[in-house]
């Protein structure tokens, strides 16, 4: 031990040069370390620990049909392993197998053997288009029906098949889409009226049923065809009563000829209405081109630069093109000019699907300018669109030339030959070139908002209310093409929606939408009734317990507003639902049509639409908000106090046969309510003179929490007369203060008051 203590360690050798270098290669290595190397060396490993991880995720909190999004997933995917997508498919044969043999069973049971009516052959080709065909009876159904069937409810509506609301809750996303992205709405239902004849002819068609002092379609803004026209329709000769609803008028470039063409697009429940009154002109011809057409509404901050991702692909150069272009780096779409028309001509849209999203902007990234794609400046959105932007070169009639329409439709490939052509290309997923044999389809882009909305120019609106949410874009194309351009805009990112996310939005922007805010029209009369059938038959359903007592709270009409009183009117429509003060208790007790007794009054005659003035146009509105500033003495009468609405409407060449005490009686103003104060308001709701509980002055139409202002929002329709009552008891302020009372017998909420258009 001690002779081993006292020896000392032999150093190592040192290298020898032949050993040199491959101790300086053995050094290097073990510096770097190779990552390709190792991954491939350690990736079943890795693999392995990736599928662990997921399965520990997602084990016993959620089947395989679950884990997909929401809008991917199916009702019989929790039973049906073939609905689920084939990545998922032995994962859910699995959880069957698994939850078969938990349930006492030791196999999942044997599927049922083919029978001649299985869903293969139910859904073969022609067995389907023959049960489309049938099931269309009484109602048209629109080209992208089956699209929304599978993720929306639908309603028969105007003689047509209609989406109502998405089946997942989307009234939040709804104004999420329409605020900082874009939604897409198919109103291809619209009504479109084509008018042949002399342009005098078509002007004094028209002339009759518009303001005599507003601006027609004469005017030489819109002659061109480069801009649309709103307007709000009246019966014949009858302004500012029997009002009929708005309207949009687009003329057809056609220069100098003698034979011009006007659109004229209007919704659906006032086509026929309006038709009649275009039928007894002379030297004019009118057509329903409606089936002939397909129509998207586009609204949202990211309207312009999803479209412009979406029909980049441009087949012939032309104008319209151009300003989309120019226009795609535009913040939002309520900075160009509202009205303006762009006529472009694109390849087929199925050769570049699904569309690429742009670089100098794309959807959902709206105003995010790349670099070199400046926003234009302000010479530049002034001289926005430019001319003949509204025209196809060479004399291409584009969407109004219907028969090279259907002759384009007719030639097109079908969807086998553009998939044999897929397969066929070098690189899966390569776009297809056009080719000679591909057709192209004409398009028109239209710049939309409040204008269209409310059938009148409205540059002074309070855009504080409107934001983008009532801005956007309406596509014209022509039929056939509609599933083709619908799935694009929807895999760019637009958000689909149905009716009542539409009417949703228009509230969140503080426009009326028609018919549901058009009080003193024969549609809206329709859709009250309808609306309040609805109503009355669910508040029936419920247990008498669970109800609301509305005779308790004083309520006297819950389903539907009684506008006939506020005019001093006898009675409602006929078709309103008339449950009586008894069938208002909370009690189960059927609806029973009584006989009239022998020797009783006669029943008061029904409201008529066309004894109603509505308050229409910015002139007008303004009039009644200058009303609202003042504050008139005890013994000034009515008519004194509305002089100056009198006034504009003498100004317009208004026929007054029963006198101006007459006109005024049956004046309804359309007014917003923003609450001031916690409450929302619920629709129907009568609205009184601040802190009182007197008769009535006006009642809402439509109400609900709104998400851009953080409270309660209305909007409603007053009385002249309930208004000039609120300017006498109160003194002059910039905006009158109104008290909406709760159909629950609550406290009554306070709502800022502001006349609309």
């Amino acid at each position: 031990m001690e002779a081993n203590r006292g020896t000392k360690r032999k150093a190592p050798p040192p290298p020898s040069a032949a050993a040199g270098p491959a101790a300086h290669e053995t050094l290097d290595k073990a510096r770097s370390v190779d990552v390709a190397g190792f991954v491939e060396a350690r990736a079943f490993e890795i693999n392995a620990l990736q599928r662990s991880l997921d399965g520990a995720r997602t084990a016993g909190n959620a089947r395989a049909f679950q884990t997909l999004a929401r809008h991917l997933r199916r009702r019989a995917a929790s039973h049906n392993v073939k609905r689920v997508p084939a990545r998922l498919r032995a994962r859910a044969e699995e959880e069957m197998r698994k939850s078969a043999a938990g349930n006492g069973s030791a196999k999942p049971p044997k599927p049922k053997p083919a029978t001649a009516h299985s869903r293969y052959k139910r859904r073969r080709t022609r067995a389907a288009r023959d049960e489309y065909a049938l099931r269309q009876t009484g109602a048209r159904w629109l080209e992208t029906h089956v699209w929304h069937a599978k993720r929306m409810r639908m309603e028969r509506a105007w003689g047509a098949v209609v989406a109502a609301t998405p089946n997942e809750r989307s009234h939040r996303a709804a104004y999420r889409a329409a605020k900082e992205r874009c939604y897409a709405h198919d109103a291809s239902y619209y009504a479109t009226l084509e008018l042949t004849g002399s342009k005098d002819a078509i002007l004094q068609a028209l002339a009759p049923l518009v303001a005599p002092g507003a601006l027609t379609p004469a005017a030489r803004r819109y002659a061109d065809g480069a801009r649309l026209a709103p307007l709000a329709l009246h019966r014949a000769h009858m302004f500012p009563r029997a009002a009929l609803g708005p309207a949009s008028a687009l003329w057809m470039p056609a220069g100098a000829a003698a034979p011009r063409t006007l659109w004229l697009r209007t919704h659906p429940a006032i086509a026929d209405a309006v038709r009649a009154e275009l039928g007894a002109a002379a030297g004019l011809a009118v057509a329903d081109v409606t089936g002939d057409l397909v129509s998207f509404e586009l609204l949202g901050t990211a309207s312009t630069p999803l479209l412009a991702a979406v029909l980049a692909h441009t087949h012939t150069p032309s104008a319209g093109a151009a300003a989309l272009r120019a226009a795609r780096c535009v913040p939002a779409p309520d900075a160009l000019p509202e009205g303006a028309v762009l006529a472009l001509r694109i390849h087929d849209p199925r050769l570049s699907f699904p569309p690429r999203p742009d670089p100098a902007g794309g959807a959902g990234r709206a105003g995010r300018a790349g670099p070199g794609h400046g926003a234009p400046d302000g010479e530049a959105l002034r001289a926005w669109p430019g001319a003949g932007a509204s025209q196809l070169p060479g004399g291409d009639g584009g969407v109004f030339d219907r028969a090279r329409c259907a002759a384009d439709v007719a030639r097109r490939q079908p969807e086998h030959a553009l998939n044999q052509r897929r397969r066929a290309q070098l690189v899966p997923g390569t776009r297809l070139a056009p080719g000679a044999d591909d057709v192209s389809v004409p398009l028109l882009l239209i710049r939309t908002g409040p204008e269209a909305a409310l059938g009148s120019r409205v540059g002074a609106f309070d855009a504080r209310f409107v934001g983008a949410m009532a801005h956007g874009w309406t596509l014209v194309a022509p039929r056939g093409w509609g599933m083709a351009l619908w799935m694009p805009l929807v895999f760019a990112g637009a958000r689909a929606q149905g009716q009542c996310e539409r009417l949703h939005v228009s509230l969140e922007a503080g426009l009326p939408a028609f018919p549901r805010d058009w009080p003193g029209t024969a549609a809206y009369d329709a859709a009250a009734a309808a609306a309040g059938a609805d109503a009355l038959l669910r508040w029936q359903r419920r247990p008498p317990g669970k109800r609301a007592n509305y005779a308790h709270a004083g309520i006297e009409s819950p389903f539907f507003a009684p506008l006939h009183r506020l005019l001093g009117m006898p009675a409602a429509p006929a078709e309103y639902p008339q449950p009586g003060p008894a069938g208002l208790e909370c009690r189960m007790r059927r609806l029973k049509k009584t006989k009239p007794k022998p020797g009783a009054a006669e029943p008061a005659r029904p409201v008529d639409s066309a004894d109603i003035w509505l308050v229409t146009g910015e002139r007008l509105a303004a009039a009644v908000q200058a009303l609202l500033r003042t504050r008139p003495s005890a013994d000034v009468p009515l008519r004194q106090w509305a002089a100056p609405l009198l006034a504009a409407v003498r100004a317009d060449g208004a026929d007054q046969p029963d006198g101006a005490d007459a006109l005024l009686q049956r004046c309804l103003v359309r007014v917003r309510l923003v609450c001031t104060a916690r409450g929302v308001p619920a629709n129907n709701a009568p609205v009184c003179l601040p802190a009182s509980a007197a008769d009535p002055i006006g009642y809402v139409i439509a109400g609900s929490f709104s998400l851009a202002r953080g409270c309660g929002m209305a909007l409603a329709a007053c009385s002249l007369r309930g208004l000039f009552a609120l300017c006498r008891g109160s003194p002059p302020q910039a905006h009158r203060t109104v008290s909406i009372r709760a159909m629950d017998g609550g406290p009554a909420c306070e709502a800022a008051l502001t006349v609309l258009p």
